[in-house]
């Protein structure tokens, strides 16, 4: 599409052009000369001869607008006001309407599904939920207590969110082999070994030291298994390449039944970012991601898994900005550490803690 005044490329279906901010319009054609039969309208199919399948309209052609290397002064291709992009940054939100336009190398494209997730914690509620998260584990004590807060901000951050499903085929054995726990004084010590059953293999022992015999605990042999998984992820990808703190690593899923269409004046002020990541390489980051946590749940099916092999089926993903807390803290001072909180949920989506502290 082209602008009726500059005659620049611009998105297909602008309303106004990026660049000289000119509206556009349908202009009427003229009417058919008199005598002469009307043409039929572009791209209608003619009739078929009988005997023949009907023609297809052939599918029309966009030409993709690319924007000026180095552009600076552009305007929004929905209600006209200046976008101003900043850092190279490829995805921009008008401040006026909420428009999100994507300056891909493919050309520009007004992302059609642009919703929002408003923040429902203060900051004094982010904190006591991520203090509660950094005293979880038998290891740790008092840790929030002894944390020296050095940041707390809130931030709109965009998400690509990628709907992604995962069918995997497994092979893996599953079940352990045969423990034989010799008599005499060495029982207890050699019950040690087994891992979980501990407990049940030291009593059996002794109670066998005591007589002077020995006892013999037999495990089911290895049982090979073969199954089929499937999962289902609506995998969030951070849309700002320098955030990489902000990318979910371990399955976290943003609330998205409670999602809304995007409004600039939701946000309250809070600053809202833009991004660099387009939704192509969003698609196969999340498709990393998935498999990952579908081989995670593979693992919860067998002891040892011998084979993994995924088929993946991907939907097409949106845009989300969700209200995210950074809070940086430094923990005894020894090392700064961070924690990334859902102003929505009200839950810890990532982080940093100690492996242990208590005192």
């Amino acid at each position: 599409m082209f602008c009726q005044k500059c005659g620049k490329q611009i998105p297909d279906g602008a309303v106004f052009c990026n660049f000289c901010g000119g509206q556009q319009g349908v202009v009427a054609q003229a009417p058919p000369a008199p005598g002469y039969p009307p043409q039929a309208p572009p791209g209608y199919p003619p009739q078929a001869p009988p005997g023949y399948p009907p023609q297809q309209p052939p599918a029309p052609q966009h030409p993709a607008a690319y924007a000026p290397a180095g552009s600076k002064d552009l305007k929004c291709s929905s209600c006209g006001a200046p976008l101003t992009p900043q850092g190279g940054l490829t995805l921009i939100t008008c401040d006026y309407c909420g428009t999100a336009t994507s300056l891909g190398t493919g050309g520009w494209s007004v992302i059609q599904k642009h919703f929002m997730l408003d923040n429902r914690i203060d900051q004094q509620v982010a904190l006591e939920t991520g203090g509660k998260w950094l005293d979880q584990g038998l290891l740790r004590r008092n840790v929030a207590k002894n944390a020296e807060l050095l940041e707390a901000t809130l931030r709109f951050v965009p998400y690509w969110i990628v709907p992604t499903s995962v069918t995997a085929d497994i092979q893996g054995l599953k079940g352990t082999g045969q423990v034989n726990l010799g008599g005499g004084q060495g029982a207890g010590h050699t019950a040690a070994k087994i891992g979980l059953s501990i407990l049940a293999g030291a009593a059996a022992a002794a109670a066998a030291s005591q007589r002077g015999g020995h006892v013999q605990m037999n495990q089911p042999q290895p049982v090979r298994v073969r199954d089929r998984i499937n999962v289902f992820y609506n995998i969030p990808v951070v849309g700002v390449r320098g955030y990489t703190k902000y990318q979910p690593d371990d399955g976290y899923q943003f609330n998205v039944q409670g999602k809304t269409s995007y409004d600039k004046k939701k946000t309250g002020g809070v600053e809202t970012l833009d991004g660099d990541v387009a939704e192509q390489e969003a698609n196969q980051f999340a498709q990393s991601l998935a498999q990952k946590y579908a081989e995670k749940e593979a693992r919860k099916r067998v002891d040892t898994l011998e084979s993994f092999v995924p088929y993946f089926q991907q939907s097409p993903g949106e845009l989300l900005h969700a209200p995210v807390w950074f809070v940086r803290y430094n923990h005894k001072g020894k090392k700064e550490m961070y924690i990334l909180i859902d102003g929505n949920a009200s839950k810890v989506i990532d982080g940093e803690r100690p492996a242990a502290s208590l005192w």
